[in-house]
């Protein structure tokens, strides 16, 4: 199985299969570098970038090559390529580096240290996994023994380092089926969503801007700092908050990046080049990032609806079925096959909390009739 497959299958929203997906996010998790190749490719596709035949396998002139070549065609208006065309020619340079480190980004071998892809794992900056073991209280520890932090069921807690002077990030990998609480450095609360990634430094440094990065879901109560910003970095779409409670939704399998505030003021805006548009939302504002379009959309919501899921909820109102399923999947940690075209587009609400996967499938079920049959966790909905 070639990782580029299943790249292109993503970059064009294409369900995957159990064992594909796993693959995938073996390979999204192995490294940051990774995740940052595969998060620049939506970008690079999102924007329609020309990207020009590279002929060469040296690392570093090879992404050069792209670069200059995209302007150069750029500025003839020449017909642009599309994503799957792009990383067919980037397969050329398989094993080049990308933002100055190794991306193993064609072929994934098994790793000789990979964490199970159903555990929450630590990641330090020197390529360390830690899987965090559940319902244990133990110390998240450093190269030279001292104590960065205290691990204690699901939750980890940064405060009270004291001798680190420079920014040390570290990583975060919450598998579906599972949620995660941290405490950052500064004691502001982050509650991770399950099939979530979040890169934060195990200590903000005075002087420094308060940034981290997410690729999935969470649900941010940020410490007042009004000489430190807090910046959530997404894909596309940056966060900036002095102190506040809002959500952001980042899943790379989404058609967009969204925002809602809960409490509080932030600053909406895209980290792409081609718009500098910037959004204040004000409580209760869902701010959307239309991958596809490039725009941001705002309008007032039900804020619950976007939170629940920190108090073990899933509520839908109003919400197409084949957005639903992405949530049931990564709620339940189980793989989605619909064969009923027409049910995608059907409206639901509902809401679910201790219900088994078939159960809230069957409650779907009364109002739209389906037939669904499951094997251990791949489920096939077809028509009655």
């Amino acid at each position: 199985m070639e990782i580029i497959d299943l790249i292109i299958k993503k970059l064009h929203q294409h369900v995957l299969s159990q064992e594909e997906d796993r693959f995938f996010n073996a390979w999204i998790q192995k490294s940051e570098t990774n995740r940052n190749f595969f998060i620049k490719l939506e970008q690079l596709k999102n924007q329609n970038e020309v990207i020009a035949e590279i002929s060469t396998v040296h690392p570093e002139l090879a992404w050069q090559k792209v670069i200059r070549k995209y302007e150069k065609e750029t500025k003839r208006n020449q017909r642009q390529l599309t994503a799957k065309r792009f990383l067919r020619y980037a397969a050329v340079f398989i094993g080049a580096l990308f933002l100055g480190y190794a991306v193993d980004v064609f072929v994934l071998t098994k790793p000789s240290i990979m964490e199970p892809s159903n555990e929450i794992t630590l990641e330090s900056e020197n390529g360390n996994i830690q899987i965090l073991s559940s319902n244990t209280v133990y110390g998240i520890k450093d190269a030279n023994g001292r104590v960065l932090g205290v691990k204690s069921e699901s939750k980890l807690d940064f405060r009270g380092i004291k001798y680190v002077d420079k920014l040390i990030y570290n990583t975060l990998t919450i598998p579906y089926g599972k949620k995660f609480v941290i405490t950052l450095s500064d004691g502001s609360v982050v509650h991770l969503n399950s099939g979530s990634v979040f890169k934060f430094p195990i200590k903000f440094i005075n002087g420094y801007k308060r940034e981290v990065k997410l690729i999935g879901e969470g649900y941010f109560e940020v410490t007042k700092d009004k000489k430190h910003p807090f910046i959530v970095e997404t894909s596309q779409m940056n966060v900036t908050v002095l102190g506040t409670k809002f959500n952001v939704s980042a899943y790379s399998e989404d058609s967009s990046i969204t925002t809602v505030l809960v409490e509080g003021s932030v600053s909406i805006s895209s980290n792409l080049e081609i718009t500098k548009e910037v959004v204040r939302l004000v409580p209760g504002d869902l701010a959307s990032w239309w991958i596809k379009k490039s725009k941001i959309k705002r309008r007032q919501v039900d804020t619950d609806i976007y939170t629940s899921w920190i108090d073990g909820r899933i509520v839908f109102k109003n919400q197409k079925f084949e957005n639903i399923i992405k949530k049931l999947e990564r709620h339940y940690d189980v793989k989605i096959k619909n064969n009923y075209n027409e049910l995608n587009q059907e409206l639901f609400t509902a809401t679910f909390d201790v219900e088994t996967i078939e159960e809230a499938l069957n409650s779907f079920a009364e109002n739209k009739n389906f037939n669904f049959q499951m094997k251990d966790k791949s489920i096939t909905i077809n028509q009655p």
